[in-house]
């Protein structure tokens, strides 16, 4: 668990994360809070034990058909038409996603208990999404993320 701390602290320190904490490891599992996309606060878990880590709201209130594209775009992060260096290898690890109460869900599961690899690719996946993926949803980020349409930074 340690490893996943001290990766989590570092995006932290190069400024990827605008606050970072670190919760106890209780039972093989540790909980994160840091401030990322749009200013908000992110959670994220590490379960050691059922070799998963999880962010339980990636995206707020997010509609079906933008929902449908997620899933498709994640799923795309697993193929050779992705650079060698921002693809998911699912020997290493496996992303998906799920939408509970309109909140979207991204788990990156561990499938050869190489956490430094999943920790990484599971950050770049959430940094994808919300620098490639969102820029095709602009009026969902408005809607979602209560932006100024006319200055949306």
């Amino acid at each position: 668990m340690q490893l996943v701390t001290e990766i989590l602290q570092s995006y932290a320190d190069r400024g990827i994360f605008r606050g970072f904490s670190a919760g106890p490891v209780r039972n093989g599992k540790a909980t994160y809070k840091l401030v990322w996309f749009r200013n908000r606060e992110y959670e994220i878990t590490a379960d050691t034990r059922k070799g998963v880590i999880r962010c339980p709201v990636v995206l707020p209130q997010v509609p079906p058909e933008i929902y449908a594209k997620l899933k498709l775009f994640i799923q795309s992060r697993h193929t050779e038409e992705v650079q060698t260096h921002r693809r998911i290898d699912p020997a290493k690890a496996r992303a998906n996603c799920a939408i509970r109460a309109g909140n979207v869900s991204v788990t990156v599961t561990v499938t050869d208990d190489d956490y430094e690899y999943a920790t990484r690719r599971f950050v770049n996946l959430l940094h994808e999404i919300f620098l490639v993926f969102l820029q095709e949803h602009f009026d969902y980020q408005v809607a979602a993320y209560d932006l100024d349409p006319d200055n949306p930074l």
